[in-house]
């Protein structure tokens, strides 16, 4: 069964009310407002990679912030926070688009680069046991 989560802190972002659930408290925003920057952060990484010039070492941060997100992202998704109705499609796009920059970045390098859509995949199966999935 679902624990319902309370939230008690506020988000920082300039002029919203919303609050903040535990899992998102490092960030410090409401699940509207960490969903819309993660959107930004994945437009920016896209952006980033059509340029190119992407050394590995750049490769290898870009793939530890999207495991790291996706993670989050699951955790929230299943972590029994009521979200709004509207909060829940927009958490599905992000999920999407995350995904969507994994397989663009595991494109764009060579084989002997390590695969973040693999890093990201181990990460949510770690956290789906943890989370009271199977």
């Amino acid at each position: 069964m679902y624990k319902m989560v309370t939230m008690d802190t506020g988000c920082q972002h300039p002029l919203c009310r919303g609050s903040v659930p535990p899992v998102l408290e490092q960030e410090g925003l409401c699940p509207l407002h960490f969903l819309r920057q993660m959107e930004a952060q994945c437009s920016e990484i896209r952006r980033e990679t059509l340029l190119g010039g992407i050394d590995g070492r750049r490769r290898a941060e870009i793939g530890e912030f999207l495991s790291t997100r996706a993670l989050i992202l699951a955790q929230l998704a299943t972590s029994g926070t009521r979200l709004r109705d509207d909060t829940r499609p927009c958490l599905l796009s992000v999920f999407l688009t995350l995904i969507n920059v994994c397989e663009r970045l595991a494109r764009y390098g060579t084989e002997d680069r390590p695969q973040p859509t693999l890093t990201m995949r181990a990460n949510l199966a770690a956290a789906m046991p943890a989370a009271g999935m199977k």
